[in-house]
């Protein structure tokens, strides 16, 4: 009972906030993010960085109390990139209101991007622009309705002549179908190097990573594990089938490739190398690395023959953050890799198991695919 009456009075310090926020956050000329909203009846306000505590210059942060009930906060410098964090008022975690909203960590979650005075490539320009689509249609897999979202590149709907390459784009743990555009910035990425000639304009496809075996228990559908998750065979035996059907796509073995990050970096990994007759690329991002990398053995030991992987798979690419722990497991990879003459390139930007090391990795990946 006393649980259930501390959640509410938490409830009524929130709603009595009026409005509860004043303005977005702002992020000043320091690289200090600056947060002031209206709770006049809390008692404690806290900011929770859900990233590494570099990404927003510490852990947690006290907000505090003006003289009108304003709650303010200016935060240590932070790290140029898109990081997560929530709100605590007198315990109760909440979502920042006036932030953007993200599907990450299993829920809606609040994210502040950090500008980055060098790097502009995934910010929206005036160039031509693909759309991003809203694919829906009935799994026979998972028997329910699915939904993946499909990067179609500017002129696509203009010139009904032109097929093109598909990339199958994967997000991360406790993320969905909607992360490579709403954090990742994909769509603007890619309008912006086939507008500058860097990349070969090509088809992406993100769907969810989460495919859960019919008859699944309720708690496990979003978070399926094991032989639970059949998005191997969604990918496989539905995806690719009805992506071929609906859209102009050069359908070879060669003009298809398979990426992920984190999580979804092991699934391109274990499907890409599962399915050769399917993938021409593969590349992972922060996913599948390991203290030690046996050439001989790994993936089944499709390494092993350099000749003959080069003769199966176009490229093998590896990204990473250089602050990540397995950033010296996946760059011991690549190097191991490149050295026994596998067709391989690596990207490995500064920034630990985030989006901005992610951004940067596909900016990388897609101007040497399909080439």
């Amino acid at each position: 009972m006393k649980a259930i009456i501390l959640v509410c009075i938490c409830l009524i310090n929130i709603l009595s906030a009026k409005a509860q926020l004043m303005q977005e956050p702002t992020v000043n000329s320091e690289k200090r993010a600056v947060f002031e909203f209206n709770a006049p009846n809390a008692k404690e306000v806290k900011l929770i960085n859900l990233s590494d505590e570099m990404a927003l210059g510490a852990k947690e942060y006290n907000f505090e109390k003006s003289s009108d009930g304003k709650w303010i906060l200016t935060t240590n410098q932070c790290r140029p990139g898109m990081h997560y964090f929530e709100i605590s008022i007198d315990g109760a975690k909440v979502t920042y209101p006036g932030s953007g909203h993200y599907f990450g960590w299993g829920r809606w979650t609040s994210m502040i991007e950090i500008p980055d005075d060098k790097l502009d490539f995934y910010l929206p320009k005036n160039v031509p622009h693909g759309e991003v689509r809203q694919h829906f249609y009935y799994s026979t897999t998972t028997q329910v309705t699915r939904k993946c979202l499909i990067y179609t590149p500017p002129g696509y709907d203009k010139d009904v002549n032109v097929s093109y390459p598909v990339l199958y784009l994967q997000h991360g743990a406790g993320e969905s179908e909607l992360g490579w555009t709403m954090q990742g910035k994909v769509n603007f990425i890619m309008d912006n190097l086939i507008a500058e000639g860097k990349a070969k304009p090509f088809i992406i496809v993100m769907d969810n990573g989460y495919a859960t075996r019919p008859g699944t228990e309720a708690e496990h559908q979003y978070n399926p594990g094991g032989s639970d998750n059949l998005f191997a065979d969604l990918v496989t035996k539905e995806l690719i089938p009805m992506i071929d059907g609906s859209y102009r796509t050069l359908s070879d073995q060669k003009n298809r490739a398979i990426e992920g990050l984190s999580m979804g970096g092991g699934q391109a990994l274990s499907i890409g190398f599962d399915h050769p007759e399917l993938f021409g690329t593969v590349a992972t991002f922060s996913g599948g690395g390991r203290a030690k990398f046996e050439l001989e053995t790994a993936n089944n030991g499709i390494f092993k023959d350099a000749d003959q992987f080069n003769k199966t798979y176009k490229l093998f690419f590896v990204g990473c953050g250089t602050l990540e722990f397995i950033y010296p497991g996946m760059k011991g990879m690549f190097d191991s890799l490149k050295k026994h003459g596998i067709h391989t390139a690596f990207s490995g930007p500064l920034g630990s198991h985030e989006w901005q090391v992610w951004r940067v990795n596909l900016y990388d990946f897609a101007q040497l695919v399909f080439k």
